[in-house]
C-alpha cells in the first residue's frame, strides 16, 4: 500500500520531508501526515491539509492494532486535521503490517455541513524501524 491522504475522491500526495511518524515502545503513537497540496474544494488556503496524532495509545483489540476515534479520544488527546485551523475528526487509526499507519474517518471543515471522508495512510520503519519517517 502506497502513501495517500485523500480527500474524498482527490488524493493529494503525501509530503515525506514535512510528515513524520513514531512509534514508542508502549504503543503510544505521535504522527504528523501533512498533504503535498491543498484540496480543489479548499481554494481559499494556500497551505496544504494536516492530520495530527500526538500521544495517542495504541490498543489490540484482538483482531486489529489502533484506536477509534470518537468523542472520548478526542477529549483525552491531541488528534486534529488541520486547514486554516484545528477540525476534529472522527474514525479509525490502524496500524498495519510493514509499519503502514492508517486512519480512516471524517471531519467537518470550518463548520461545512458536509463531512469530508478522509483516506490517509504511511508507511514508516518497517523491518528496520527507523524512529520516525
Amino acid at each position: 500500500m502506497e502513501n495517500r491522504f485523500r480527500i474524498d475522491d482527490d488524493d493529494l500526495g503525501v509530503d515525506l520531508t514535512e510528515s513524520r511518524v513514531t512509534l514508542a515502545d508502549d504503543g503510544v503513537i505521535d504522527a504528523v501526515i501533512v498533504a503535498q497540496r491543498v484540496p480543489a474544494a479548499a481554494d481559499w488556503t494556500e497551505s496544504p491539509p494536516r492530520l495530527r496524532f500526538r500521544d495517542v495509545p495504541l490498543r489490540f483489540d484482538g483482531a486489529t492494532f489502533g484506536a477509534t476515534v470518537d468523542d472520548d479520544l478526542l477529549d483525552e488527546h491531541d488528534i486534529a486535521f488541520w486547514l486554516e485551523g484545528s477540525d476534529d475528526v472522527h474514525g479509525v487509526l490502524s496500524l498495519r503490517a510493514g509499519d503502514l499507519l492508517r486512519f480512516v474517518g471524517t471531519t467537518h471543515v470550518s463548520g461545512e455541513p458536509t463531512a469530508w471522508r478522509l483516506d490517509v495512510a504511511i508507511a514508516f520503519g518497517g523491518s528496520r524501524r527507523s524512529p520516525s519517517v
